[in-house]
């Protein structure tokens, strides 16, 4: 195994995951060289999974490129999403006693991650107290936005969960002048926010009608008025 830790693209998804340059975080060069020797660059077409529930959780992964879809199936075949992820992103850590992951990754789009034994990767987080503390910082921020989804599911309508996952996409997706392309189905998109996909058609279409967002080619949203989206949210 060997990852090019010189390569912009790494670069820049490390840093996304650490909030900051490696270089900058005492241990970091170190961490660098244990990545370059033992991480290697993966690469999963469009809709093809990247880890499958049930499989031994052996790897860490760290997207550089594209996007991911945590997902989990019921025994009766209900789908349920868990989370999106994009570059920077981490996926596959857990505790030593989990043994199996217990969800599916699947790439929304063509994805390239870097991929890190999680053993070697524990390990190194103990001995290295500065990028272990760095890294669980970064992870009590996906804590906290989990725990304001979780709050939305419960207290917000339909309508209002999705204006909030629009918004949310908005700060997490590359975005121009309030105008990105969501790389997930509304069937995804139903998924993960608790409802059916014509309950969710029908929301873009209210929010649209309100003149609250644009859309084009189904994919690229246009947030026309954040503050009223903001306001609808919260109230």
């Amino acid at each position: 195994m060997s990852l090019d830790i010189n390569k912009i693209s790494v670069k820049n998804s490390l840093t996304s995951c650490f909030g900051t340059a490696l270089e900058s975080i005492n241990g970091g060069d170190e961490f660098l060289a244990l990545l370059a020797n033992n991480a290697d660059e993966v690469h999963i077409d469009s809709h093809d999974y990247l880890l499958n529930e049930g499989e031994s959780a052996d790897y860490v992964f760290i997207p550089i490129s594209g996007s991911v879809m945590l997902e989990r199936t019921a025994s009766n075949g209900a789908r349920q999403v868990y989370a999106f992820l994009f570059t920077g992103n981490i996926l596959g850590l857990s505790t030593s006693s989990i043994a199996k992951y217990n969800y599916s990754a699947k790439a929304l789009s063509d994805l390239t991650a870097i991929r890190i034994n999680r053993q070697v990767l524990e390990e190194f987080f103990k001995r290295a107290l500065d990028i272990g503390k760095k890294y669980h910082t970064r992870t009590e921020v996906v804590l906290s936005a989990m725990l304001d989804h979780l709050f939305v599911m419960g207290q917000r309508t339909a309508h209002q969960r999705l204006a909030h996952f629009l918004l949310d996409m908005e700060n997490r997706l590359f975005c121009h002048k309030g105008q990105y392309n969501l790389p997930m189905s509304r069937q995804d998109i139903a998924d993960y926010l608790g409802m059916t996909v014509s309950t969710a058609c029908r929301g873009f279409t209210a929010l649209k009608k309100k003149g609250w967002i644009s859309i084009s080619s189904n994919s690229l949203i246009i947030i026309n008025d954040r503050d009223a989206m903001t306001h609808y949210i919260t109230d």
